[in-house]
This record gives structure tokens, sequence and C-alpha cells, in this order.
């Protein structure tokens, strides 16, 4: 069996990168205390900054999930209009 990714919580990641960022604790002690590869230490941090940055920006995370329904509905309106299409050529083409 292969070996089962650990998975972290959204309050533990946060608190990692918030202490990491208040220079509570260097990037290297966190992640021996916490078990955690430095490296995704570092992707936490990133993530976390550019979160708010774009927030600072005035992109909200809705605005992500709106475009991706209006794509999803465009979608399936073409998908119904393919099905269509291929209906009236079944029949045209009959049996």
């Amino acid at each position: 069996m292969g070996k089962q990714r650990k998975t972290w919580t959204s309050e533990l990641k946060e608190e990692i990168v918030l202490a990491a960022l208040s220079g509570e604790k260097s990037i290297a002690e966190l992640a021996h205390q916490h078990g955690v590869a430095e490296s995704l230490i570092h992707n936490w941090r990133t993530q976390f900054l550019e979160a708010g940055r774009a927030r600072l920006a005035g992109n909200k995370q809705n605005d992500g999930f709106k475009a991706l329904e209006k794509e999803n509905e465009r979608l399936k309106s073409l998908l119904g209009e393919k099905e269509l299409a291929l209906y009236i050529a079944k029949k045209i083409r009959g049996p």
C-alpha cells in the first residue's frame, strides 16, 4: 500500500504561517516543531500573502465562483444544443 499523505487543518496552517511572519520562530523551528517540511511552510506563506494581496486589490473569492457558474451554464446550454443536433441527425438518417 502507498504512503498516506498527511493533511493539515487550515487553522494549523494559519497558526504556523502567522508565527513565521511574526518572526516568533524561524521556519526551520516551526517545521521541526510541527513535523512539516520547510518548503511546505514557504508555500503556505506564499499562498497566504497572495490571497491577501488579491483581496486588497479588490478580488473577491466569489468572483471566481461566479465565473465558474457562468461557464457551467454556458457549457450546459452548448451540450443541450449538441444533443438536439445529434437527435435530429439520427431522425433524418432513419433506422
